[in-house]
């Protein structure tokens, strides 16, 4: 009787350590593929942030690199809390404390530099539109008859109203109007000295114009200027 006992006692013994053996080899299993995945996450997440820099570096900007940079880095973020395997998993191991931890630093890193990209997009396709705008208009302008101060004025309204429509960059969009209206003020000045036949009045308007003409220019020369200074911030922040 006691040699079955026994034999029962070491069968469980055996039973039980069969499953602590299955649940330690498990939990070793899930802590290694779980730190696998988390270090994969941070480290191709890193290396992307890293080459989007070295492009920075060595392509020349522009909006399409630049919206090719975000959608890479956009496609790179993940949510650090899928990576474990089992939701407690981060709650008992300090060592994966600290790797989560590091892996939403680089979350947020990259949200933030493609955040920035962004906002120098939206800068750069304004500094686009307003040029195109003014290209247009100046390529019309070069048909005009000197004097035809009404359809002068027509075309620059047009550039306005179009610059004042769009929605990104609400702020510049305001400066850039209220140049066109010096413009346009002076246009209906040089109309009206016209009308006169007031050649004083006349000059001093076409100086207005040309003063108003030469603000708006400047503004575009420090758009351009600008981005460039908004592109070196950015490769400060990686």
């Amino acid at each position: 009787m006691k040699i079955l006992q026994d034999r029962r006692r070491i069968k469980i013994a055996i039973i039980i350590g069969l499953v602590n053996l299955v649940i330690i080899l498990a939990y070793g299993f899930v802590s290694w593929k779980s730190w696998e995945n988390i270090q994969y996450v941070t480290k191709n997440t890193n290396e992307k942030r890293a080459s989007i820099f070295s492009k920075l570096q060595k392509d020349k900007v522009s909006i399409e690199k630049l919206s090719e940079y975000s959608v890479n880095l956009k496609s790179r973020v993940n949510d650090c809390n899928v990576v474990f395997l089992v939701s407690w998993q981060e709650n008992i191991n300090n060592k994966f404390k600290k790797y989560k931890t590091d892996c939403q630093e680089s979350m947020e890193a990259t949200q933030s530099i493609a955040h920035n990209i962004d906002k120098i997009i939206d800068f750069m396709q304004f500094d686009k539109e307003l040029s195109d705008e003014i290209d247009t208009l100046s390529g019309k302008l070069a048909k005009y008859q000197p004097n035809d101060f009404t359809s002068i004025e027509k075309g620059w309204s047009g550039v306005k109203n179009k610059i004042e429509s769009g929605k990104n960059e609400a702020k510049l969009r305001k400066l850039a109007a209220e140049r066109i209206d010096a413009i346009l003020l002076s246009v209906r000045d040089l109309k009206l000295a016209e009308e006169k036949k007031d050649s004083g009045q006349f000059t001093i308007a076409k100086d207005k114009m040309t003063v108003a003409i030469n603000s708006l220019i400047g503004m575009q020369n420090e758009l351009t200027q600008e981005a460039q200074s908004r592109i070196d911030n950015l490769l400060k922040g990686f």
